[in-house]
């Protein structure tokens, strides 16, 4: 009979699986390596902003540097366009139609805010711009920040001079006492009409020079009661990014020679028979 046989058949089968799986729970599992660690984020790119090259600030004031003048006068260069200043007069030179100086830069940018006008007036012969010659416009609002645009002549380009320059700045002392506008700013505008034979620094120093005695002449006139007491409140030069430091260094020493100049004239009366000095303090 086979029946015990294959009772005990399976027992040992039981038996031996049961063995197996002890044997199975019981034995030590592979330990699990360790997670890589991450790898640190790669630092951001700096921005066109960053500390080593800042954001222009387009609030921050343009560059300037102001001197000392006689009659209570400040002087200052300026890193400025002719359009942009807000002062009672803005004064810009023009030379002749013969000349065929091409506008560029600021001068064509006070052309178009001006509607062609400076071209116009010019070239139809009613402004010739003869050196010295003078017209001042009050501009369209909003056009330029100044209240009034005052054009001194130059005349042919092939004969201007420093001397020139000096005497233009004379003439801008006078009508701007004359138009009674207490602040002015000049900008010479040579490279605006495409015009390099002059120094940068030295047209800006015969121009303060100019302008300093001319103004002295007339703060001489009204102490002597031959003119109506005014002041000037403040004159500016106007040069651009590229002179302006040559403009300051040259500009600086003018101002102290024209200083000296007015310290050496005679503070005699114009005439022999001229009324006694006024009260007039400018």
């Amino acid at each position: 009979m086979d029946y015990p046989l294959k009772r005990c058949r399976a027992a040992l089968i039981a038996a031996c699986l049961a063995v197996v799986t002890a044997g199975c729970a019981s034995a030590p599992t592979t330990p699990t390596a360790p997670a890589a660690p991450a790898a640190p984020a790669a630092p951001a790119a700096p921005s066109r902003h960053s500390e080593a090259q800042p954001a222009k600030d387009r609030t921050t004031a343009p560059p300037q540097a102001t001197f000392a003048a006689p009659h209570g006068l400040p002087v200052t260069v300026k890193e400025i366009g002719p359009a942009e200043e807000p002062v009672d007069l803005q004064v810009v030179t023009l030379f002749n139609q013969a000349s065929k100086q091409k506008f560029v830069e600021s001068m064509t940018d006070l052309d178009s805010r001006l509607g062609g006008f400076v071209t116009k007036v010019r070239d139809s012969g009613q402004f010739q711009a003869n050196a010295l010659d003078t017209l001042v416009i009050t501009p369209p609002p909003g056009a330029i920040a100044a209240r009034r645009l005052l054009f001194v002549g130059l005349g042919d380009s092939s004969k201007a001079s420093l001397d020139l320059m000096n005497k233009v700045g004379a003439v801008v002392a006078r009508e701007a006492v004359r138009l009674r506008a207490p602040t002015v700013a000049f900008a010479p505008t040579l490279r605006d009409q495409s015009f390099d034979k002059l120094d940068t620094g030295q047209v800006g120093a015969e121009f303060i020079t100019g302008a300093i005695l001319g103004y002295d002449t007339e703060a001489r006139l009204q102490q002597q009661d031959l003119d109506p007491c005014f002041a000037l409140k403040h004159l500016y030069y106007e040069a651009g990014a590229s002179y302006f430091s040559d403009v300051v260094e040259k500009v600086g020493p003018a101002v102290q020679k024209a200083v000296a100049q007015v310290s050496s004239r005679s503070d005699q009366p114009f005439g022999k028979s001229g009324p006694k000095a006024g009260t007039c303090h400018t």
